[in-house]
């Protein structure tokens, strides 16, 4: 935090707080209140700084989303890699995970993605790849990454059937990476 102003300490705790309180409760069931206390922050400065306790959501998945897509860059020329470390990241990342759950649970959800970082401009590359020859074409660019998103937090708390079958997926990681890597290559 060396380096930060007054200011941006605080938002920074803010959306500390913020991290912790909605991936436990989601959007609906986050409070203010707690996440004012865990900050140490006046409620005041949260929508101040934030808005809305929706726009602090938004703030939150935006903040840690644009961490991941920093050391995970989508490469339609190697989606077995993306896919694998995809994988990583959201072993990594479990409250990123249970934040894009709940975003995803919330019937009127955000995706705050830049436009080069949208699933629209992966599905295109995709495509255009497909178009080239270089990505067998019998499966939609929609599916392929689809799947790879799917495979690669099915073993996080992001997975819509609840805990994963495996009972253990982090002492299986390596195995588990290997797998995604060697399905997507398979598929593609």
């Amino acid at each position: 935090m060396e380096g930060l102003t007054k200011a941006e300490k605080t938002q920074l705790r803010i959306l500390e707080a913020a991290t912790n309180e909605f991936s436990m409760f989601g959007i609906a069931g986050g409070r203010v209140d707690r996440i004012s206390a865990q900050a140490k922050a006046n409620k005041s400065l949260i929508y101040s700084y934030f808005g809305n306790k929706e726009k602090l959501f938004e703030a939150v998945l935006r903040y840690h989303l644009d961490d991941v897509y920093k050391k995970v860059c989508f490469d339609a020329d190697d989606l077995p890699k993306y896919a694998a470390d995809l994988f990583e990241s959201a072993m990594e990342h479990p409250h990123l995970m249970k934040l894009v759950m709940w975003n995803g649970l919330d019937a009127e959800h955000t995706w705050p993605l830049g436009n080069d970082l949208s699933l629209e401009k992966q599905t295109i590359a995709i495509r255009e790849r497909q178009a080239r020859g270089f990505i067998r074409s019998e499966f939609k660019a929609e599916y392929i990454l689809t799947l790879i998103l799917t495979m690669a937090s099915a073993w996080t708390d992001a997975n819509p059937f609840g805990k994963s079958i495996l009972t253990n997926p982090e002492a299986h990681r390596s195995s588990l990476k290997q797998f995604i890597y060697s399905v997507v290559k398979s598929m593609i």
